[in-house]
């Protein structure tokens, strides 16, 4: 009963036929097999070159859809195509449970993953996720703490659940991009 949720949504999107993962919160604890905190919602990555198949998927299935931009939620329109910095879709359907999901856009090509705050750093594609115990794909963990990491004070207890877990290669990628978007993070010194 414990990843009910996160379970609820990868039986709605088991049918999607682009790649999906896991991310946020509900990743790391996939990743450490516990539950560690609330979640407010289920968030999904998917790739943006796949945001046409996500979104009509979903609009198949009676969601409504809405773009996250600047602090604004509008419709997504018919045929618009969301580019950088707009990378969140609001997704609701009452008559679903549960009834909120979130889809995060994220910058992945054919062989790796991009980070959309500084595209220099990435990720080969087969290391950039993995399958939960549940059978859900889920972001590697070093993603989401690094999308994570522009909040340490909001995410510490995150990156402390989830740092001692990780490879010595996700450790290395992790420290390495840190280092690169902050010279000073407060994580460093725990990787």
């Amino acid at each position: 009963m414990a990843f009910a949720e996160v379970e609820k949504v990868g039986a709605l999107l088991r049918d999607l036929p682009c790649p999906w993962f896991v991310c946020g919160g509900w990743a790391l604890d996939l990743f450490t097999g516990r539950v560690t905190r609330a979640h407010k919602d289920v968030d999904i990555a998917v790739a943006r070159e796949d945001q046409f198949t996500a979104r009509e998927y979903l609009r198949r299935r009676g969601w409504r859809l809405e773009k996250a931009s600047g602090g604004e939620l509008s419709p997504w329109a018919d045929g618009e195509r969301l580019d950088l910095p707009v990378h969140a879709v609001w997704c609701r359907n009452e008559a679903h449970d549960p009834g909120f999901i979130e889809i995060l856009l994220n910058e992945i090509d054919g062989d790796q993953f991009r980070f959309r705050r500084d595209e220099s750093i990435t990720l080969a594609r087969e290391r950039m996720c993995f399958e939960s115990s549940p059978g859900l794909p889920v972001l590697a963990p070093e993603i989401v703490l690094l999308y994570a990491s522009n909040r340490p004070e909001e995410y510490d207890a995150d990156f402390r659940n989830v740092v001692g877990s990780l490879s010595g290669e996700a450790r290395a990628w992790l420290g390495a991009a840190l280092h690169k978007l902050s010279a000073r993070h407060p994580w460093a010194d725990g990787l």
